[in-house]
């Protein structure tokens, strides 16, 4: 990662899909605590990055038959897209070459197998 990117997700939270989704699904338990957060990263009172892995998982829990409510695969696209375009002023994380190789790093250090790599992926972003 370029050490100019670097600074600028050190200052700032990263949030994970988790936070996302739960801004996001009213019938999530934590919508409550999760929306105004998000809006505050939104409109930059709260420094935040994320990435695109972690927008594709957001994109993938609001399109799942079990959400609440469920979106179509257009309305989660707008839905994904108004958490980071402009006016938002979450930066979203280039995940390049760099990145990978410090998430394989982070995984084989620290063990993680199946999904848990995505974890690794984006510390490794974030870092």
């Amino acid at each position: 990662m370029p050490a100019a990117e670097s600074a600028q997700a050190s200052a700032r939270v990263l949030i994970d899909a988790g936070m996302f989704i739960a801004a996001l699904l009213k019938g999530d338990p934590r919508h409550v605590e999760a929306r105004p957060l998000v809006e505050q990263a939104r409109q930059g009172d709260l420094p935040a990055c994320t990435t695109a892995g972690i927008l594709s998982e957001v994109y993938g829990a609001l399109t799942w038959e079990k959400a609440e409510p469920r979106h179509n695969s257009g309305d989660a696209a707008q839905a994904v897209r108004l958490l980071v375009e402009p006016p938002s002023a979450i930066v979203v994380l280039n995940e390049g070459l760099g990145v990978v190789l410090q998430a394989l790093k982070l995984a084989a250090s620290h063990r993680l197998t199946a999904r848990r790599v995505h974890d690794a992926r984006h510390a490794a972003a974030a870092i």
